[in-house]
């Protein structure tokens, strides 16, 4: 028995390890964000809520929280609508070498997006295109595609065909069909994808930053502010990100979890 606990122990042991990695520069940042000193030193100094306020009072901040927050949602519905017609095609299609096709849309995920980025800004500049914002989103809806087609394809692969066909049977068309059968059996599943896609997308910084040059969104002013010398309000900042990105993973899960129960 002893030998079978050890590895447990082990694995316990490398498992708070690599949380304390992960989160413990989060709650430094946290706690830092509290401290009225311009620099993250100790003994820790008087609280103030300061550099808070300059997140919300500060025009560059407000605008690229604005810019990320819009971008995010367009990409988010965006992804969600593609990501449905090709689960839904790929789920019930009969077409020969349908696993090689669900494999190239899945390939994305596997691939830098440091050569996402550089690639398809050399693309569209090839095509004289300047970057943008409208850049970004057609980079991101690439970038967070193929988690769309993952959970709507696992879900949409739950339904019983017979649902489908019984409503035909009734004289819906196919399209009737996906809108009262298949779509409301999805809802949970849409919108839990929906918050994915769009918390990927608010975080993305790489696509971002190769796609834009004066359209500054949230990660990019964080980037920059870094870049040119430390400004404590980016703890204060990063704080509400994490916080909010938290938030919306928290809910897309309770989501697919509510998804599996019904």
């Amino acid at each position: 028995m002893a030998i079978t606990a050890l590895p447990r122990r082990l694995l316990g042991l490398l498992f708070m390890t690599v949380v304390a990695i992960i989160y413990l520069p989060i709650v430094v940042m946290a706690i830092f964000s509290f401290s009225s000193s311009r620099f993250q030193t100790l003994p820790f100094r008087v609280g103030t809520v300061e550099w808070y306020v300059r997140v919300f009072t500060d025009g560059q901040y407000s605008e690229g929280f604005l810019n990320s927050i819009l971008l995010a949602s367009a990409v988010a519905v965006t992804a969600t609508a593609i990501g449905f017609a090709c689960a839904y095609s790929l789920v019930n299609s009969r077409i020969p070498g349908k696993t090689l096709i669900t494999l190239f849309v899945l390939a994305p995920l596997a691939v830098p997006l440091l050569l996402v980025g550089i690639s398809l800004r050399l693309y569209f500049a090839e095509l004289g295109i300047q970057p943008s914002l409208w850049l970004v989103w057609i980079g991101q809806v690439l970038y967070v595609l193929p988690l769309a087609v993952l959970n709507l394809r696992n879900r949409i692969a739950q339904i019983p065909k017979s649902h489908e066909e019984a409503s035909w049977a009734l004289g819906a068309s196919q399209l009737r069909a996906i809108g009262d059968v298949v779509l409301p059996a999805c809802r949970f599943a849409l919108l839990a994808t929906f918050i994915l896609t769009f918390t990927f997308a608010f975080d993305e910084f790489v696509i971002a930053y190769f796609l834009t040059n004066f359209s500054i969104t949230l990660p990019i002013k964080i980037w920059t502010t870094l870049v040119t010398g430390f400004d404590p309000t980016i703890n204060a900042l990063g704080t509400i990100v994490f916080l909010f990105s938290m938030t919306l993973g928290i809910a897309a899960q309770a989501l697919f979890m509510r998804k599996d129960v019904r």
